[in-house]
């Protein structure tokens, strides 16, 4: 969405005028897109991408000038375990976290190569209690969307604390740690 990036960045000015610098960035906006994804209309692509990858985009282009400037700072993304692997019935989302951890990981790289104070890490999490299915329809035409929409929200419903995340993710910026993995069948 076009208005998006603006938003941001309002958002970065408004936090450094409050604040006096940003320190840590937390890309966490995300969206499920469940639908077919082979036949109904392409717009679920564009919405996904739009949401889960040029979010995290607009994000670090608002506040890395800003670290870079200041000398400090971390930008943490949320991708997903599905951004490491793949699953039926959501490929716009896979598609949309398997882009948020190669951008991650060049970002991560490339702050490296140039000895900068900003460090990057990606969030890689299992299922979460969220609000993720929150905005996605509860009846779909699509036997599969149907049964993924239906087993998400059990999954999500199901799932660690946000609570639990934030303690990983605290614990990673400060150990400034690339990967962010919050349950052992991903680390494995």
């Amino acid at each position: 969405n076009t208005t998006a990036e603006p938003e941001v960045n309002a958002l970065a000015e408004y936090a450094l005028e409050q604040f006096g610098g940003i320190h840590v960035m937390f890309n966490n906006a995300g969206i499920a897109g469940v639908g077919d994804a082979w036949v109904d209309p392409v717009e679920l692509w564009h919405r996904v991408m739009d949401v889960n990858v040029f979010g995290v985009v607009y994000g670090i282009r608002a506040v890395l000038p800003i670290m870079q400037q200041q000398g400090v700072g971390h930008i943490v993304s949320t991708a997903s375990h599905a951004g490491l692997n793949g699953a039926p019935g959501i490929a716009p989302y896979v598609a949309s976290k398997h882009a948020v951890v190669g951008l991650s990981e060049s970002l991560f790289l490339e702050l490296e190569l140039l000895g900068s104070p900003v460090g990057a890490s990606v969030l890689c999490p299992e299922f979460v209690q969220t609000d993720l299915m929150g905005k996605e329809p509860e009846i779909l035409d699509s036997p599969m969307a149907q049964f993924i929409n239906e087993t998400l929200a059990a999954g999500v419903a199901g799932g660690i604390p946000a609570s639990e995340v934030a303690a990983h993710v605290v614990a990673a910026v400060k150990a400034g740690r690339f990967w962010i993995l919050t349950h052992d069948s991903t680390r494995e």
